[in-house]
């Protein structure tokens, strides 16, 4: 399930930002997309465990660092467009799409985080518990992306998408750089 919303709803948010300019709808589509991508990676890891236990702690350290490292690319290009968003005053337009994809993200998410969570702890798995936080993240996301739209629509306010899009930009180098780090050093769950 996991797979398949990430992949719909990060993939529909994506092509929405990019026609529409809006830098926190393109890190949440991004991060959902990312999302979708690190639960095949986690899909692969589980699978390889039952016919290859000896490896599955390499292969779960592999699935979290990828999932580290592309947060904070992804932060990196947040960042870097917010920054060009700010010096050049560019304002997003709202859809209907991207709104409604943000609404529904902000209702189905955060329980899908949560339960990816509650499994993670229950198997051990690091790279699980980094992907619930991705989920986690593209909740966030989405409520960052929402708040920014209704801001710059009933306010006017222009630099709100900009900003939103520096906030998410921190969160995910912060919760990437933990992952990374966790690879180098195993951490109890």
């Amino acid at each position: 399930m996991s797979v398949l919303l990430g992949a719909l709803v990060g993939g529909t948010a994506v092509i929405v930002a990019l026609t529409s300019g809006s830098l926190s709808l393109l890190g949440f589509g991004f991060d959902s997309a990312i999302d979708s991508v690190a639960s095949v990676a986690l899909v692969w890891r589980f699978r390889l465990e039952r016919t290859q236990p000896h490896r599955a702690e390499q292969v779960e350290r592999v699935a979290e660092g990828i999932v580290g490292g592309v947060l904070v690319v992804l932060a990196a290009y947040l960042a870097f467009n917010a920054i060009g968003a700010l010096s050049s005053g560019a304002r997003p337009e709202g859809t209907t799409v991207g709104t409604g994809l943000l609404l529904f993200s902000v209702v189905v998410l955060p329980r899908l985080a949560l339960a990816k969570f509650r499994t993670a702890k229950a198997l051990s798995s690091g790279a699980l518990k980094a992907d619930s936080f991705l989920t986690g993240i593209a909740a966030l996301l989405a409520l960052i992306s929402l708040i920014g739209l209704v801001v710059t629509e009933a306010l006017g306010i222009v630099w709100a998408d900009a900003i939103g899009a520096l906030i998410v930009a921190v969160v995910l180098v912060r919760e990437g750089w933990g992952s990374l780090q966790a690879i180098k050093t195993p951490q109890p769950i």
